[in-house]
């Protein structure tokens, strides 16, 4: 039977070589930020730096959850997962509107590009996490009777 490809070297091998590049970033954007005086380039320096720490956040997760134990949920660990995904889909839901209202009163093209931007990045992750959640959702379906495994309607773990 064949192993599942997050139980491979191979797949552990490309996180920690995807997450070594993130902290390449990270390291030069904390590094060049503080050189600068412009704001709009110690903005997007930070936020490059931010988005790369998420990704390293998230890459470190899946790497434990192989190495050492899957990700295990019960039904009350996913309603909580739920509830705080659903907090910040009601947050992006109520940002979006004041985002595009901005947007559409900006008139000077860099404030217009970084708002539109930031319009596109809202809808994307909105879109993912809504996602995100119907798979949560879905996985609330125990894989067998006093089993604390689930996924979305197959066995094993998320």
């Amino acid at each position: 039977m064949k192993r599942p490809a997050e139980k491979t070297e191979d797949f552990l091998n490309l996180m920690v070589d995807w997450q070594a590049t993130e902290y390449q970033m990270i390291e030069y954007a904390g590094r060049e930020a503080p050189k600068t005086k412009i704001p709009l380039i110690k903005t997007m320096l930070h936020a490059m730096e931010f988005e790369a720490k998420k990704r390293c956040l998230i890459q470190q997760m899946l790497i434990e959850s192989v190495k050492k134990e899957a990700v295990n949920l019960d039904p009350e660990d996913l309603q909580a997962l739920s509830a705080h995904l659903n907090r910040q889909i009601e947050a992006e839901e109520k940002a979006l509107p004041l985002a595009e209202a901005a947007l559409e009163k900006s008139e000077l093209f860099m404030p217009r590009f970084l708002l539109s931007y930031l319009v596109s990045e809202l809808k994307k992750e909105n879109s993912l996490l809504r996602q995100f959640e119907d798979e949560v959702k879905g996985a609330a379906i125990s894989t067998s009777a006093g089993s604390k495994l689930f996924d979305s309607g197959k066995t094993g773990a998320l």
